[in-house]
């Protein structure tokens, strides 16, 4: 870890341990360090779980206990074209940003699924 990032955890972890509320600190970051910050306050806003994953790249094996799907799930979403990959070699390597798109995909679809079965359940008299 560089020195700039070493001396911004020592800030936060301080701001942290004094505070119970809102923390506030100014945080001096390299620009990559900083998309995956973005990157990590994104999900938890949109989607309120975050997975940070240690390394660009997963595993099949990976990537299917990450979204919590068997393997051979997740290859058939890999073969249909859902979820996007890379091969390494005659291996299939998946990007953490293709699994919370594909995630991203899933809630939506979920969330129009059942606001359509509550629309249609209210067009036929089943509402509360």
């Amino acid at each position: 870890m560089t020195d700039v990032l070493d001396g911004d955890v020592q800030t936060l972890r301080a701001a942290l341990a004094r505070t119970t509320d809102e923390v506030r600190v100014t945080l001096n970051l390299p620009r990559e360090a900083a998309r995956k910050v973005l990157a990590l306050l994104d999900a938890e806003r949109t989607s309120g779980a975050v997975v940070v994953p240690t390394r660009e790249l997963l595993t099949t094996t990976e990537a299917a206990a990450l979204i919590g799907v068997s393997r051979p799930t997740l290859m058939k979403h890999v073969s249909s074209g859902e979820i996007d990959h890379v091969m390494v070699g005659s291996h299939h390597r998946i990007s953490a940003a293709s699994l919370a798109a594909f995630e991203q995909a899933r809630r939506r679809r979920r969330e129009k699924a059942a606001a359509d079965l509550a629309a249609f359940s209210n067009e036929i008299g089943l509402d509360d």
